[in-house]
């Protein structure tokens, strides 16, 4: 009675596993190789380095030193190969030709700069051309330049006492715009300096320029008796700026 049960269980399981296999199942999908996910990163594979070679463009500031004080400065530079660079800079600073300090006044009571008649301002814009050297035998992170530059000076003539009066009554500063004289002279400069790091990052640097212009006549008095008649000197400048 057993062998007969067990034979009937192995029949019974091979002709239902016969019956599962001929069924006909559903439409099977077709396999489509664009349908796969493509992922994609959210950055360059190879990052573009900047080099030296792909710096077309410079603009920055300067913070100057002169022998008549501190001023400010703009520049911009466009670099035509490597070592040349053509560029524009504007610069702005006091003009004077002694030492000036203020002192009390007792006929006015107040602070004053003995025998001073004028606030002078000069504005040198220059256009030129800046030369790297020696570049085969330095390191780059040193760059080394000469330039050469010409252009307008802007020379603003602000009275700094009612009248020009030696030690007279001193005229406040803005008032003292309405009566404000603006001349104009053609000059140039000579300079060397020198960039430090790498210039395909930024600009950073000092230059020693000596400016010559030239007012012509009798000059311009910052100090009654002591005009002016050149209105350049020796710039030192801190360079700071970006390159792209």
């Amino acid at each position: 009675m057993t062998k007969l049960f067990l034979a009937t269980t192995i029949i019974f399981i091979i002709f239902n596993q016969n019956s599962f296999s001929q069924q006909k199942g559903g439409e099977s999908k077709s396999f489509n190789p664009d349908s796969v996910i493509i992922f994609e990163s959210p950055r360059p594979l190879v990052e573009v380095v900047k080099t030296e070679s792909s710096i077309n463009y410079a603009l920055g500031g300067d913070l100057l030193i002169s022998d008549s004080g501190f001023g400010i400065g703009l520049f911009y530079h466009r670099f035509m190969s490597n070592s040349t660079v053509l560029f524009s800079s504007l610069y702005i600073s006091g003009a004077r030709n002694s030492n000036e300090f203020d002192e009390y006044d007792y006929v006015n009571n107040t602070w004053q700069v003995n025998n001073k008649i004028n606030r002078l301002f000069r504005f040198p814009l220059m256009f030129g051309v800046q030369q790297f050297v020696f570049q085969q035998s330095l390191d780059e992170s040193l760059k080394p330049f000469i330039s050469l530059g010409f252009g307008p000076t802007f020379i603003l003539e602000n009275p700094y006492t009612y009248n020009k009066v030696p030690n007279g009554e001193i005229i406040g500063w803005f008032e003292a715009f309405n009566h404000s004289q603006w001349h104009t002279r053609m000059g140039g400069f000579i300079g060397v300096g020198a960039y430090f790091g790498k210039i395909s990052e930024s600009l950073f640097g000092v230059n020693v320029k000596y400016y010559y212009v030239p007012f012509g006549d009798e000059g311009l008095e910052s100090i009654a008796g002591l005009p002016i008649k050149n209105f350049g000197g020796l710039f030192i400048s801190l360079t700071i700026g970006s390159t792209y």
